[in-house]
C-alpha cells in the first residue's frame, strides 16, 4: 500500500480575512495566503517585476494588485497577469479541511 504524502499547513482560514492576504514561510520559502471568500488561494511572495511584497498589495477576491507599479493578477486564471503586468505568478495548489488551509501535495 502507497503512502499518502503528507500536506503541510500553511494557516488557519480564520487568519485570513475575506479579500485580505497573509505571507507564510514554509520550508523557507515565503508565500501569500489569499481568501477569496469562497476560495483560498496561494502564490508567490514577491512581485516578479521588482521585488516588492506581494502581501502588501491589494486582494478584491479575484484580482492581486502591487502596489508598487499597480502590476495585477487574476488569481482565479491560476495568475494570469492582467493590465500591466508582463509576468503570470507562480501559483501553489491549496486544500482547506475544516479549520485550515494546507499546501497542496
Amino acid at each position: 500500500m502507497k503512502k499518502s504524502p503528507i500536506r503541510i499547513a500553511l494557516c488557519k482560514t480564520a487568519s485570513v480575512p475575506v479579500n485580505g492576504i497573509i505571507q507564510v514561510e514554509v520550508d523557507g520559502k515565503s508565500m501569500c495566503v489569499l481568501n477569496g471568500g469562497d476560495r483560498f488561494f496561494a502564490c508567490q511572495a514577491e512581485c516578479p517585476h521588482e521585488q516588492f511584497a506581494l502581501c502588501d498589495g491589494i486582494f478584491d477576491g479575484e484580482t492581486l494588485t502591487c502596489l508598487e507599479h499597480l502590476w495585477q493578477w487574476s488569481l482565479p486564471e491560476g495568475g494570469e497577469p492582467r493590465g500591466l503586468a508582463e509576468e503570470r505568478l507562480q501559483m501553489y495548489p491549496v486544500e482547506v479541511e475544516g479549520d485550515t488551509v494546507y499546501l497542496a501535495p
